[in-house]
Order: C-alpha cells, then sequence, then structure tokens
C-alpha cells in the first residue's frame, strides 16, 4: 500500500533550498548556487533531471561549507533539522518487513510534525525476485528523482532463493556477488548530493527455512551501505533480537517485557516497530546541521 502526501513536495522545496550563506552575499547568490552549465534563472531541483541536482565535480560546488547539505570536506550529506516549520521529506519503503519502519514513521509524523513521510510498502517482493517486481527500475523511475531528503529502504524477507537466470545456490560465493551488485545498483540509483539513503539491515526469524538469511545477507548490505558518504545502515537485528536469534519478546529499559516480533516468527509487533524506526531517527540525527 502506498501513501503519498501532496504538501510535502511544497515544503520540501522549501527546505531543499537552505543553505549556509555568508552575511552580504545576495549579490552573489547566483554564482554560488547554479551550475556552470545551468543559468542561475533555469535552474530547477525539482524540474528536469539534468537540472535537478548539481554535478559532483561542478566547480562551483563546495564554495560554501554546504551546498545542497553535503559536506566540502568529505561530501557526506548533511541534512536540516526536522522542525514542524521546517520538516524533513523522508521516503519509507521495501518489502512487508518494511512495514516496522513505516508503522513508526506514521506515528511519527502524526505526533512531532517535523517530518513529510511516504510510504511505499509492497509484500512478497525483494532483491532477488526482480522478475516478480523489480525495485532498482522502480526506484530509478519513480523515486531517486522525488523531492526526499531521507530514503529508508527494508528489502530482504524474500531473498533466500536462487536467481532465476543467474545463481540458483542461495549463499554461495557467486549468489553473494550477484546480491552485492544488486544492491550496489540501488544505490547508485537513490544517491544525491543533499540525500541519506538508509538501509534497515534483516531482523533473525524463527521459520527455520529463513534462519540463514540475515547471516547471508546483511554483511552485504552492511558493507554497501554502512561505507557510503551520503548512506546508513542499521542493524536491526541486534536491536529486536539481542541474543542473536528470533524471540518474540526483549528486555525494556526498566525490565519490562517488550513483544517486539508477531507470532509468524517474520514481522515486527507494534512496539518492534518503534525501536527500529528510533534507531533510523538515530541514524538520521546524526547528520542534521542544526543552529
Amino acid at each position: 500500500m502506498k501513501f503519498r502526501f501532496g504538501v510535502c513536495v511544497v515544503a520540501a522545496i522549501g527546505m531543499c533550498w537552505i543553505a549556509a550563506k555568508p552575511s552580504g552575499a545576495e549579490n552573489q547568490e547566483s554564482e554560488i548556487l547554479a551550475p556552470t552549465s545551468v543559468r542561475s534563472s533555469e535552474f530547477d531541483p525539482w524540474g528536469a533531471p539534468h537540472h535537478r541536482w548539481p554535478s559532483l565535480t561542478d566547480s562551483h560546488i563546495g564554495q560554501e561549507e554546504a551546498y545542497y547539505h553535503w559536506s566540502r570536506r568529505n561530501r557526506t550529506s548533511l541534512l536540516p533539522e526536522g522542525t514542524q516549520t521546517n520538516p524533513l521529506s523522508i521516503w519509507v519503503g521495501g518489502d512487508s518487513i518494511a512495514g516496522g519502519p513505516a508503522l513508526g514513521f506514521r506515528e511519527l509524523e502524526r505526533k512531532e510534525g517535523r517530518w513529510l513521510y511516504t510510504e511505499d510498502v509492497r509484500k512478497s517482493t525483494g532483491v532477488v525476485s526482480d522478475w516478480y517486481f523489480d525495485w532498482a527500475q522502480h526506484l530509478k523511475q519513480e523515486v531517486a528523482d522525488g523531492p526526499y531528503e531521507v530514503i529508508v529502504l527494508s528489502i530482504g524477507g524474500n531473498d533466500w532463493q536462487g536467481f532465476r537466470g543467474g545463481p540458483s545456490e542461495k549463499g554461495s560465493a557467486q549468489w553473494t556477488q550477484e546480491y552485492r551488485q544488486r544492491v550496489q545498483e540501488i544505490l547508485r540509483i537513490l544517491d544525491r548530493p543533499g540525500r541519506l539513503v538508509i538501509w534497515v539491515g534483516m531482523p533473525h526469524f524463527q521459520i527455520p527455512f529463513m534462519v540463514p538469511l540475515p547471516d547471508a545477507v546483511n554483511p552485504i548490505t552492511k558493507e554497501v551501505f554502512g561505507n557510503g558518504e551520503r548512506s546508513a545502515w542499521v542493524d536491526a537485528a541486534s536491536i529486536v533480537s539481542p541474543n542473536g536469534v528470533w524471540t518474540k519478546e526483549i528486555l525494556g529499559e526498566n525490565g519490562e517485557l517488550l513483544e517486539v516480533r508477531t507470532d509468524d516468527g517474520t514481522h515486527y509487533q507494534s512496539n518492534g516497530a518503534r525501536l527500529i524506526t528510533a534507531a533510523v531517527v538515530a541514524a538520521i540525527e546524526q547528520y542534521w546541521v542544526t543552529g
């Protein structure tokens, strides 16, 4: 099910243009903000794709500490702090396990007002089963050029299977290589200056067939997203399975038992969803520019 909130575009446009600007520099604005190949009057961050994002190698980029909220020093994303007056535009999607952070951000949008939230959760999909639903193609066509400052992905719960027309032995070296290439392609499609892309790793599962899955895919997605310049990786397994195996309940901060997983042995209970969402928010806050 997919929910889109039309107000996000208008608010996100204003927010995305926040950039550090030295005092008295209004007459230099067009020189600083416009790529050399596009006149400032033509530059539209949400217009044609080739006008939307500045080139990373453009000479005008980096004349200030932050341009489109990425660091001149290391090109790491710098996000404006989400507030009620300037909410952060966030897209959350993936397979049914992504319903965890989706539920969490649905609640946060209602309670906090600092998020402009779009949800795109599609059951039974995955990285492997592009013959059923091609996430890379979907993200390229529908999401990559959208006005999202944060993109959160959780995909992989249906991936313990062989590739059609490719490596069929799941977990083999060839399978791992193909999986890594597909995950890298997803990050390449979504990567933009001024955007943070977060991958939420797989939790542990109770269903015997799925038990090996997290140990196979999490090192791959962590390697790709955990080492990116504008990406992050969230370790869901350690949050809802602190002992390294599936469990329905964990101890809360005050010693109380919290149900974090559903009886199907796969998905998040609402408490688990909130814990995963809190970890995602913590990852986002590390990239905030305050003040």
